[in-house]
């Protein structure tokens, strides 16, 4: 059995981290802005802009001892400011086991009880209907479909806007 838990990054994450993120399964449901092909001295850039945060911001996913995810939320800015876009991913060998679902929920809550964000939204491509399942799971609701909204490997893509108001958080009743 798994066990599995969210932490804080570490300097001793570079090598787990970069095993798993150099993967373009899970590029290709992320913005262009990961590197890819990921390497090591992508993963000591990316733990030590984490290092750096005032705010914890990102919430690394551990499993059996290792650091296999990441968890991440960027504010907003100006009258956005209390709005902050989530984004996630899960190494390969632990998908479809309920974990990035639970681990989601724990995060957002820290997330929530930790700064004066009061909604999270997230952007999924239409093709990734397991990240869109973990969203509403979590309680996320889908507020819409942006047609033709992100160019990604050469095609652009329809993407599935959801969202999730602190208010409603702590009043939701965990999906199956």
């Amino acid at each position: 059995m798994d066990k599995y838990k969210i932490r804080s990054w570490h300097k001793a994450d570079y090598s787990t981290l970069a095993k798993y993120l150099n993967n373009k399964k899970i590029w290709d449901n992320c913005r262009d802005s990961l590197p890819y092909p990921y390497s090591e001295s992508d993963a000591q850039q990316f733990i030590q802009f984490v290092l750096n945060q005032n705010e914890q911001n990102n919430y690394c996913i551990e499993v059996n001892c290792e650091a296999v995810g990441n968890i991440g939320f960027t504010r907003g800015v100006d009258v956005e400011r209390y709005n902050a876009e989530l984004g996630y991913w899960l190494a390969e060998p632990y998908w479809s086991k309920g974990i990035m679902t639970k681990m989601l929920a724990f995060a957002i809550g820290n997330y929530f009880s930790n700064t004066d964000v009061i909604r999270i939204y997230a952007n999924v491509y239409a093709d990734n209907i397991s990240s869109m399942r973990v969203l509403e799971k979590t309680g996320f609701r889908k507020c819409g479909i942006h047609r033709d909204a992100c160019f990604k490997n050469g095609k652009f893509l329809d993407c599935h806007y959801y969202e999730l108001l602190k208010v409603d958080f702590g009043n939701l009743e965990p999906q199956k």
